[in-house]
């Protein structure tokens, strides 16, 4: 169970990755701000390995690395960080809030069904009854705003790149299953926020960095929080990860839209309707089951 809620609070996290981060991109060129969120996000980390309880198994270092470990977090960090975050903050520009949601109801379907052909799981009637109470849900949860949403050539483009988004998104996922090392969490989730870091100094000639000192205090203190999310959602998920199956894991991901209404409606003073309240315990309900069946 605590698998279980260390996933929830990884998924909740990216909600407000997500919120905060469409905030910052009509202030802050999209390069710029992912290179500052992974680089503070590798500070954070790093200022908690003192705090990590030391072990004398020799594999719990980096230097115990060899070269598929590293194949591994390369290729975890930059599909759940680079490649998805710069597809997602790119379409989320040219299309609603609504129609992103609707699109990243896929997620758990998309995990699931990699996971098939990757792994051969089996996916049981009870495991796909679960997903599609998590899909219709998540649709519910997404589509009740639906009807406002323009159908213009350049809403459709952004539309489809945030699909696109999805499947690096979805690799992250299915890929985490293939590590095979026993870092701690917090020296896992450092390297993948240093990974991205690195990955993106090709990328940092384009970004505008004089928008950075034109940002308001408000505009600040989104930007650190997102930064410390950035760091806390690859703590939890490597600590819940390794002990849930990757179909588990993926309607588990069902959980980040609900995070999302949640801060729109605390913070943001947004209405939530009946029908996504129902859509919410839909997802609930799906999590719950689908994990107590593994």
């Amino acid at each position: 169970m605590w698998s279980i809620l260390s996933l929830i609070v990884a998924q909740m996290v990216t909600g407000v990755n997500i919120t905060g981060s469409k905030f910052l991109v009509s202030h802050l060129s999209i390069i710029a701000l992912l290179e500052i969120r992974f680089i503070v996000g590798s500070l954070v980390l790093l200022a908690c390995m003192p705090f990590i309880k030391k072990t004398n198994n020799a594999q719990s270092t980096i230097s115990s690395l060899n070269k598929k470990d590293w194949f591994v977090l390369i290729a975890q960090a930059l599909c759940a960080g680079m490649f998805f975050n710069l597809l997602m903050l790119s379409g989320i520009q040219f299309t609603s809030a609504s129609m992103a949601g609707l699109i990243t109801s896929t997620l758990p379907a998309m995990i699931i069904i990699l996971s098939f052909i990757i792994f051969r799981q089996r996916i049981t009637r009870f495991k796909a009854l679960c997903i599609l109470f998590a899909t219709i849900g998540l649709i519910a949860i997404n589509g009740s705003s639906l009807s406002s949403h323009d159908f213009s050539a350049l809403s459709i483009i952004g539309d489809m790149i945030i699909f696109l988004a999805m499947i690096p998104e979805a690799l992250y996922y299915v890929i985490s299953k293939f590590k095979n090392t026993q870092l701690p969490a917090v020296k896992s989730a450092f390297l993948m926020n240093l990974i991205n870091a690195i990955a993106m100094i090709p990328l940092l000639f384009f970004a505008n960095w004089h928008e950075l000192l034109g940002l308001s205090f408000n505009a600040y203190f989104v930007l650190l929080l997102v930064s410390v999310a950035s760091a806390l959602f690859y703590l939890f998920w490597f600590m819940g990860c390794d002990q849930v199956s990757a179909s588990t894991a993926g309607l588990v991901t069902a959980a980040m839209p609900i995070s999302t209404l949640a801060f729109s409606f605390i913070f943001l003073g947004e209405h939530i309707t009946l029908v996504q309240g129902i859509g919410t315990l839909l997802i609930l309900l799906s999590i719950v089951f689908g994990a107590r069946k593994g």
